[in-house]
């Protein structure tokens, strides 16, 4: 048996939106659990209280970790959110997959002028990363997923579908 399994992971990038909703969202409770308190009014301390739990389960899901799975011809891409939580995000197999270059290849233009395609983002997000676009088509539909892959993963791709992996 002569699979080829790898993985990498890369961690988002805190965003200025990131930052926003939890400063917002504190705000928000801070002031709503104030205002409860110093009024009296036990309608806001119980909103307080439910914004406590919301911020609770929001602000540790805001710190995301993209892994990617190649397992012998199919590329998963999962969110990790505060180091706990897991969620399956998308999965191709390579025998639908046009092509795979570096994001800024012009191989891919034509495939990224075409405004019907889904685009998938699944980088950190980081200036001066090696950012690749996979090209998927499944009938009508193309979708273009961006990843980060570290060089094994780039080279069992290589191994498994070498028409389709684009250095250019």
């Amino acid at each position: 048996m002569n699979d080829l399994y790898t993985e990498a992971s890369v961690k988002k990038k805190v965003t200025a939106m990131d930052t926003f909703i939890k400063v917002i969202t504190v705000l928000v409770v801070a002031l709503l659990l104030a205002a409860g308190f110093f009024l009296g009014q036990t309608i806001l301390g119980f909103l307080g209280a439910l914004g406590l739990v919301f911020a609770y389960y929001l602000i540790p899901r805001l710190s995301v970790v993209y892994e990617y799975v190649f397992c012998d011809g199919q590329l998963d891409f999962d969110k990790i959110m505060a180091g706990e939580k897991r969620k399956h995000m998308y999965r191709l197999d390579f025998e639908q997959v046009l092509i795979m270059a570096p994001a800024n290849s012009h191989a891919l233009d034509s495939y990224k002028s075409n405004p019907a395609a889904k685009k998938l983002d699944f980088t950190s997000l980081e200036k001066d990363r090696k950012v690749y676009c996979i090209v998927e088509s499944s009938g009508d539909i193309q979708t273009l997923v961006y990843f980060e892959p570290n060089e094994k993963m780039i080279s069992y791709i290589k191994q498994k579908a070498p028409r389709k992996v684009s250095e250019y």
